[in-house]
């Protein structure tokens, strides 16, 4: 609360969480470590951050600048994005793998979860080398709407009676929004349940398709944009101090552990990315709020930070490095893991520091305050 635009350290240091959880799980450990709470993560923090960025920009200038916005998305992502393409093409090659054109066609126009969970057909291990792109698809399609619904609700109002007319107004405004974001997350739970039985019995058919989409799947970002309205913009009392509340922090951490001890399927294709949602929505802000500021400071580490700021291209690139260590060793073994990690850390770090810091400037110039 006392940084409302302003960079945060340990924001990234979660990222840096979420990142870990996800390789670390693709490199032999998914049996221990959850990789699917780990995407669930980064989409709460997706929510969480840029609607946090846009409620400041509403402040400012009384509503959303779309065209910069839009430009600083794409100079965010699109480089790294373009360039690994590219390297899955050469990998392809390498591999003897055929690639069709309708998956780089699916990673370039935002589409790969719907290419990939409802019409593709099952496909070798080496030519499924762009389908951790699925989830940029569900971050690119909630960064096209999320904004307009925004703009809708949260612009600044005009009032011919005084300013606090306009203040009480935006204040209603606020508020009905945060209930439209609450509705949502329990519509999506309709969704995912409606989904499931009509795919029902065939649990990997109605699996792919909940896990992949985006409309069973954004509550995920939603429940952060909820978190980001509720501190910065309605400045709720009562969510503040239900995330200071020892019973609540105890509550989402439970609701977190059984997201990943519950093995039912049903539970599972429904309620487990609420669950997680939830916990979320109390724990990140939590962390920024405790009295005790421990896991905030480790949050807030260099190694962390550092971590967090180099997530995309991790998430990127360790994914062609799983696919050429499994074409050419025994997948998770020794061999693989020496494989494996030297070349993440060197296309990650080589994607971090000559694609995408050299358009950081770039994206300043339309608004964006990272580093």
């Amino acid at each position: 609360m006392e940084n409302k635009t302003g960079y945060i350290p340990y924001l990234d240091g979660c990222r840096a969480l979420a990142i870990s959880i996800v390789v670390l799980s693709h490199a032999g450990l998914g049996h221990i470590i959850p990789g699917k709470f780990g995407v669930t993560f980064f989409f709460f923090l997706s929510g969480y951050l840029i609607t946090r960025l846009l409620l400041a920009e509403i402040k400012d200038h009384g509503s959303i600048q779309f065209i910069p916005f839009y430009l600083r998305r794409l100079f965010r992502l699109y480089p790294a994005l373009l360039v690994m393409i590219g390297c899955s093409a050469i990998t392809a090659y390498i591999m003897n793998c055929a690639l069709p054109a309708k998956d780089y066609f699916a990673a370039l126009f935002y589409y790969t979860n719907y290419y990939i969970g409802w019409y593709r057909t099952p496909v070798e291990d080496c030519a499924r080398l762009l389908d951790i792109l699925w989830s940029l698809s569900v971050e690119e399609h909630f960064y096209l709407a999320f904004p307009l619904l925004m703009q809708f609700f949260l612009r600044g109002k005009q009032a011919a009676s005084g300013e606090s007319k306009a203040t009480a107004n935006n204040i209603a405004a606020s508020k009905n929004f945060a209930w439209l974001l609450a509705a949502l997350c329990v519509i999506s739970i309709g969704i995912r349940y409606f989904t499931y039985q009509s795919f029902y019995p065939v649990v990997e058919e109605s699996a792919g398709r909940i896990y992949f989409s985006t409309h069973t799947r954004l509550d995920s970002i939603i429940w952060g944009c909820l978190a980001a309205v509720l501190l910065f913009r309605v400045e709720s009392a009562t969510y503040i101090k239900l995330v200071q509340n020892k019973w609540a922090i105890a509550i989402a951490l439970l609701a977190l552990l059984l997201s990943v001890a519950i093995r039912n399927e049903l539970f599972r294709q429904t309620l487990l990315y609420s669950f997680q949602g939830l916990g979320l929505f109390i724990i990140v802000p939590a962390i920024g709020m405790a009295s005790n500021p421990m896991v905030k400071n480790i949050l807030s580490s260099k190694a962390l930070i550092f971590i967090g700021k180099i997530s995309y291209s991790l998430y990127l690139f360790h994914w062609i490095a799983i696919k050429l260590g499994n074409h050419y060793f025994e997948e998770w073994s020794w061999n693989w893991q020496l494989f494996f990690w030297p070349l993440t850390l060197a296309l990650s770090l080589g994607s971090y520091y000559f694609v995408e810091k050299p358009f950081v400037q770039l994206r300043k110039k339309f608004g964006s305050t990272s580093n």
